[in-house]
């Protein structure tokens, strides 16, 4: 991919909406209050960190008042990013947003009716559909360029990033919204409760404690007063174990491209690969100090994709760091990361 300058900033998490506020927690290693969720049927909790539900513009107010909570965490992240980075040009301004699991509160609803009514309700259905956050989104700000939505595992925030880079470079747009939402469902959350990958509610078996929320990023062409997204991997899977160490190894070189990172913002949550993944970047950066916004942040999937990526932002705009890589670790098994430089002078 070509460089991309980072304009501008936004997010909605559990930790609060201030990014200042959000990345002293995290640095301080602070977690939110774990709440208890339950899916229609389960008996075991659980336990998951819950985002209140922001303000958001005006301008989107009328919209969102039939939305689900991913809507309002997109929105609100969005127009903080813009806000950041002043007026886009609507004509000229491409939105991709990526998700992971999506609208789910509304998806279960219209299964519900469906199930005991045998029809689904017309005004549930509109926001089921994976593309309603970015609709909201590009009518709230008035955009009239591109919209694309991205759905995958964690990896789908380092799919926006390159995507975002090639509408830039290609001419296509001039700047580029990037935002990532997610919100919690108690199916969704007894669904990787299931699958291993979150952590009930009581006790601290090993997993994940799931979270939602949104962030996002404004993206323009690179420019030497702004940190910069130099590098975008493609991925790889991790087949097997056998050869887990040597894929990510592998990646991680192709990364760094020769260059050794002051700063390693990891994507750990508790799963095996992330053990994998931390042992990997020690060994192939030593001198790199690690970051783990996951575990204190919580797990959100994309979100949480791009807010490794804010955090390794604010580390380089405060000169805390010169570069930073940032790999990903999807459920999936897909590997891939970013290398970020940050302003000159």
């Amino acid at each position: 991919m070509t460089p991309v300058s980072i304009l501008g900033v936004g997010c909605v998490t559990a930790l609060g909406r201030k990014w200042e506020t959000v990345w002293e927690r995290i640095r301080d290693g602070e977690t939110p209050e774990r709440e208890a969720v339950r899916g229609p049927g389960c008996h075991v909790p659980v336990g998951v960190y819950k985002t209140a539900l922001p303000d958001v513009p005006s301008a989107a107010g009328a919209r969102l008042r039939r939305s689900g909570p991913i809507s309002y965490f997109a929105c609100a992240a969005a127009a903080d990013a813009v806000q950041q980075a002043g007026p886009l040009p609507s004509a000229r301004t491409a939105l991709v947003f990526a998700a992971t699991d999506g609208a789910v509160t509304y998806t279960r609803r219209f299964f519900e009716e469906v199930v005991e009514r045998g029809a689904g309700s017309p005004l549930l259905f509109p926001e089921t559909v994976y593309n309603a956050p970015a609709s909201h989104v590009a009518a709230m700000l008035g955009l009239d360029g591109i919209v694309l939505t991205l759905v995958n595992d964690s990896g789908a925030g380092m799919d926006a990033l390159s995507t975002a880079s090639e509408l830039i470079h290609s001419g296509m747009a001039d700047r580029c919204l990037v935002v990532a939402a997610e919100e919690l469902d108690g199916v969704s959350s007894e669904g990787y409760r299931r699958w291993k990958l979150a952590m009930p509610a009581a006790g601290f078996q090993k997993g994940a404690v799931l979270t939602e929320g949104a962030v996002a990023l404004v993206l323009g062409p690179p420019s030497p007063a702004h940190v910069r997204i130099d590098r975008v991997h493609p991925g790889g899977i991790l087949r097997r174990h056998s050869t887990a160490r040597e894929t990510i190894r592998r990646i991680l070189g192709e990364l760094a491209a020769g260059e050794t990172p002051d700063l390693a913002v990891l994507s750990a949550s508790g799963a095996w690969p992330g053990v994998v993944e931390e042992s990997l970047v020690r060994e192939c950066f030593p001198e790199s100090r690690l970051l783990s916004p996951r575990r204190f942040a919580g797990e959100a999937f994309v979100v949480s994709s791009l807010l490794q990526c804010l955090c390794a932002w604010q580390e380089l705009r405060l000169k805390r760091a010169g570069s930073a890589i940032v790999p990903v670790l999807g459920w999936s098994a897909q590997f891939r990361g970013a290398f970020l430089t940050g302003p000159s002078g």
